[in-house]
């Protein structure tokens, strides 16, 4: 027999009838869905369709036997429409034809079988009665002959509420809800991955609600399109940050990052380090504690004044200035034409980060901003990439240090430390999931910057320490591979390019070949979700945020031609204003 492939558009024809599928009863009258015929293994078995009773949907749970007695689980995968006296025909119209117009409907029909294809998802009810709420891996084949039921609703309510989260309901079960486990979500990370506009922004809004709301988590979110500044719902806490950056606080790396000083750049780096540590350490001396936009100022007055040693030297061997290295010992050092050269560019760097993005310059530690138990949602929109990925670099880093320092000083009963971190960072006294959006910014494949150095120490050592990673994205081909393997539960919702399907199932244990399959066939709002949150990956119809909790967020669509409608009123309405005026 051929394989049976899906039909495309069966399980929208299922849809539209508006049934509710209830789950079968293996006793009493038939109540089965099928019969296992031809050949069968332990992940997979194909069935013919029961006509007697209600056709079962595309993505419904099933329950069959296998050779030992026991209860197994299943999922449908395929499905499709015979006639065996058309296909007597091998195909040609005239001989179908010629059938339709022969043959009575009662004949055709009673031609006609449906068949179906399954995959195992383990042992759900051994033969002594045990329910696993786990469902066991299967070790025997599913035996031919064997009736195929629908999976009772009561066993998958045992099995989808094993969770604190509540993220949606099936799609094949509508009554059925689904939850995520939040210990098992955050401390082994996760991503959501999508197409435009195929639910990502809704998603992370109701998995937010639902954390702050039912665990008391602290969230942050980094939003690089200001999607979330409007995030509320009833009772909702959320703490909106203005993005900012200290000079001052960041790393070198991260400064040149800011600044955009190419990596290649090295004497610019360079000078940059040592511009930077002079200036710290001065300040130091003075006992001056200097940030944001007065901290810059500084480095320019420095650079200046290294300049003005060049062009007002009568020799080159007076061509000296004098620096602060790492061990804060103060040195000498010549500087020649091309050093010149460098200092004048690194000024101009610093000009133009001060004239395009001073707003975003301030003594404002924004990790102190970040409030225990609420969503804290950072706004990034306005800025470069450059800046975002500077930020979230220190916000990252930030998180994770001061998180490893605290549980440390905790062990070690170093309260006067715990004291000091807490006092400036209340929220590191509680584990913090950061969630990153449009992730690709901040990790892209095949590149290194100061982001994703902290987001692949998270990914790896986080849960150590009570840091989770959320990685949100619509170009999952262009995501670092490593972080996105280290996200053991994957929500996807519709990804219809081949690349990406394919670069996310490599990057997951969990993604099977039929599963791709799935991805591309999932409608608005719709997502597969397997991995260790989950007690088995299912096909769920996430929750509407505004709809079902009474939520908002900012990350719909425009809706451009109503705008346009908008204007065209307006213009209609000026000209009645105008011709009303009195001449």
């Amino acid at each position: 027999m051929a394989p049976i492939k899906t039909l495309s558009g069966i399980r929208k024809v299922f849809v539209l009838t508006g049934k509710s599928t209830q789950g079968g009863n293996m006793e009493g009258p038939d109540a089965s869905v099928g019969i296992v015929f031809g050949e069968s293994s332990t992940d997979h078995f194909t069935f013919i369709v029961n006509p007697r009773n209600e056709l079962p949907r595309f993505g419904e749970f099933l329950v069959v036997k296998n050779r030992e007695g026991d209860e197994v689980l299943a999922l449908l995968k395929s499905i499709r429409n015979l006639n065996w006296l058309m296909e007597a025909g091998r195909g040609s119209y005239d001989y179908v034809e010629k059938t339709v117009n022969v043959f009575s409907r009662g004949i055709l029909d009673k031609s006609e079988e449906i068949l179906a294809t399954a995959k195992v998802l383990g042992v759900l009810r051994t033969r002594d009665g045990e329910f696993l709420p786990k469902p066991a891996p299967n070790r025997v084949p599913i035996k031919p002959g064997e009736k195929v039921y629908l999976a009772r609703d009561e066993d998958l309510e045992r099995i989808f509420a094993n969770g604190h989260l509540r993220v949606g309901k099936l799609i094949a079960r509508g009554n059925i809800e689904v939850r995520l486990d939040a210990n098992r979500l955050v401390s082994r990370h996760f991503a959501v991955l999508a197409v435009t506009g195929a639910g990502k922004s809704n998603t992370i809004a109701v998995l937010t609600k639902e954390l702050v709301d039912n665990v008391n988590a602290t969230v942050v979110i980094l939003d690089p399109h200001g999607e979330y500044q409007r995030l509320s719902w009833p009772g909702a806490k959320v703490n909106p940050i203005k993005a900012t950056i200290d000079p001052g606080r960041i790393r070198l790396s991260e400064l040149a990052t800011l600044l955009g000083i190419a990596e290649n750049a090295s004497l610019q780096r360079r000078f940059l380090g040592l511009v930077y540590r002079t200036v710290k350490e001065e300040m130091r001396r003075d006992g001056k504690v200097v940030g944001g936009l007065p901290f810059l100022e500084a480095m320019e007055d420095k650079i200046e004044e290294w300049i003005r040693v060049y062009e007002n030297s009568e020799s080159k061997e007076d061509r000296v200035i004098h620096y602060y290295n790492e061990k804060g010992i103060e040195m000498p050092r010549k500087i020649q034409q091309r050093d010149l050269e460098a200092l004048i560019r690194l000024k101009d760097y610093i000009g133009e980060l001060k004239a395009n993005f001073g707003e975003f310059i301030s003594p404002v530690d924004v990790l102190g901003e970040i409030r225990p138990g609420m969503v804290n949602v950072i706004d990034l929109s306005g800025m470069e990439e450059e800046q975002m990925i500077t930020l979230a670099s220190f916000v990252l880093r930030g998180i994770l240090k001061n998180r490893i320092e605290y549980l440390k000083a905790v062990r070690t009963n170093d309260r006067l430390t715990a004291r000091e971190i807490l006092e400036a960072y209340p929220a590191i006294r509680k584990p913090i999931l950061v969630i990153v959006e449009e992730a690709h910014i901040f990790a892209p494949r095949g590149e290194k910057n100061p982001a994703t150095l902290w987001l692949g120490k998270i990914a790896r050592e986080g849960r150590k320490f009570g840091v989770g990673l959320g990685i949100v994205s619509q170009r999952p081909k262009k995501l670092d591979d490593d972080i996105l393997s280290q996200t053991n539960t994957k929500i996807i919702l519709k990804l219809v390019e081949p690349n990406d399907q394919r670069y996310v199932q490599q990057a997951s244990e969990q993604i099977s070949e039929d599963l791709l399959s799935d991805i591309a066939s999932l409608g608005v709002g719709e997502a597969v979700i397997v991995g260790y949150a989950i007690t088995i990956p299912a096909m769920v119809k996430v929750y509407n945020f505004e709809k079902d909790f009474n939520g908002h967020y900012g990350g719909r669509d425009i809706d451009i031609v109503e705008e346009w409608l908008e204007g065209k009123e307006e213009e209609v309405s000026e000209e009645e204003a105008i011709a009303s005026l009195p001449l």
